[in-house]
Order: C-alpha cells, then sequence, then structure tokens
C-alpha cells in the first residue's frame, strides 16, 4: 500500500530513511452523544488538531458522534477519511462497527449484528474482550470464541481496562486467531483525550486498515496503565 502524503492534522513519524509517514489513531473514544461521556465533539476535533492522534468515534448505539466530529476534521483536513463507527450492544455484549453506511440497531443477536456490519461494507472490532469489570458489556466469551473468524479487529489495549493480563491476554488472543489488534484510550473524559494510540501506515479503505494493522510496523507506546 503506498503510504501518501501526510495530510493536515496528522502528526507524522521522522522521515528518515524513507520510512512512511504514519498515522496515529486512537481506536476507541466517545463522545458526548454517548450518555455516559462528556467529551464534546469539538474538544474531540481540538485535540486531533493539537495532537494529530486521529479518533474512532465509537458511540453507544448512536453514529450521531462519530458524523459530528468527522466533519469537524474534515473540514480542516479533508483528505482524511470519514470513518462511520458505533458500539452496538448485541443481546451478547458490545461490538464495534467502523466504516458503517448506517445506524445499527441494538439488542440484536452478536451474529446478526456481525452481519449487518459486514453487508454494510464495515469492520467488526470487539472491544475490551477480556476485561472482567465490564462484565455487564464485553462481549460474552462463549459468542467471542463461537463467532472469532468473523470478527475482523481484536481491541488489544483499552486504556480503561484495570489489569495488564486481560490487554495481554487479548492481544495473545488476536494473534492466536491471526487477528490485528487495536489499541484504544476508551475516552469518556476530556483528560483521556490524546494520550493512547498506534502508529500505523495510511489507510483510507477498511481493507487498507486491516492491512496497515497487521503489517507488523504498528507501534503502540503505551500497553500499560
Amino acid at each position: 500500500m503506498s503510504a501518501g502524503k501526510a495530510h493536515p492534522g496528522i502528526h507524522t513519524a521522522d522521515n528518515q530513511d524513507n520510512e512512511p509517514d504514519l498515522w496515529k489513531f486512537d481506536m476507541h473514544v466517545h463522545s458526548s452523544y454517548s450518555g455516559d461521556s462528556s467529551n464534546d465533539p469539538e474538544a474531540i476535533v481540538a485535540s486531533f488538531l493539537t495532537t494529530g492522534i486521529l479518533p474512532l468515534v465509537c458511540d453507544h448505539n448512536t453514529l450521531a458522534g462519530s458524523a459530528v466530529v468527522y466533519h469537524g476534521i474534515r473540514q480542516m483536513a479533508p483528505g482524511i477519511p470519514a470513518i462511520p463507527a458505533e458500539e452496538v450492544m448485541t443481546a451478547e455484549g458490545e461490538i464495534i462497527g467502523l466504516f458503517l453506511t448506517d445506524f445499527v440497531p441494538p439488542y440484536l443477536p452478536a451474529a446478526e449484528t456481525i452481519e449487518i456490519i459486514h453487508d454494510q461494507g464495515g469492520l467488526v472490532l470487539v472491544p475490551h474482550p477480556f476485561c472482567t469489570f465490564r462484565t455487564g458489556s464485553a462481549l460474552w466469551r462463549d459468542t467471542l470464541f463461537e463467532l472469532v473468524r468473523d470478527v475482523d479487529i481484536i481491541e488489544g489495549f483499552n486504556a480503561r481496562t484495570i489489569h495488564d493480563e486481560e490487554n495481554r491476554a487479548a492481544r495473545e488472543f488476536a494473534a492466536r486467531h491471526d487477528k490485528p489488534f487495536s489499541v484504544g484510550s476508551d475516552s469518556h473524559l476530556p483528560e483521556n483525550l490524546g494520550r493512547y494510540w498506534l502508529e500505523l501506515e495510511p489507510f483510507f479503505t477498511p481493507e487498507e486498515l486491516v492491512r496497515s494493522l497487521s503489517a507488523g510496523t504498528v507501534r503502540y507506546p503505551v500497553l500499560h496503565r
């Protein structure tokens, strides 16, 4: 995949030895469109412009926050791809859909939710899969094991997961099933914006993102609390 040129608002790595410019990507951020988050969409856009860390805004059971934030980002950096995303509560726990074209209704069986996301050309990301703190929202273990072949990305580091070994178990699970992993702040508060990210090659489509995550050049500066 050709890296292309960096876009305004993206802070890039030093381009020594002809290394491609890298993007910073926080793949789990909530705005105030999630009822439990106080992150104003304008503050998320401002954080991106200050830090260069692109946020994947995936509010609970709504695409609205993602649409507002990416509208603001793309006004300043029109070359950035829009990534509509939603953290969907299924009948068996949460699943994130990204690159969506339409709202995914909550509370459906996880298998049906995954099918809806894929039918839209989107990607399926399982957040905080082994977090014991989120017993009410993490995808059920049996469901994860049953449906893992249909999952595209495993969240390998979630900043709100209390125990390091649970994040480590997620990365080991991703490796065992040959899935790329993501890093997310799971920010619900302004002070957690711009603190956690992946560095990866630029991407513009779902397929390019999966390849970029899987390319082995991903860096994760923070893998502990």
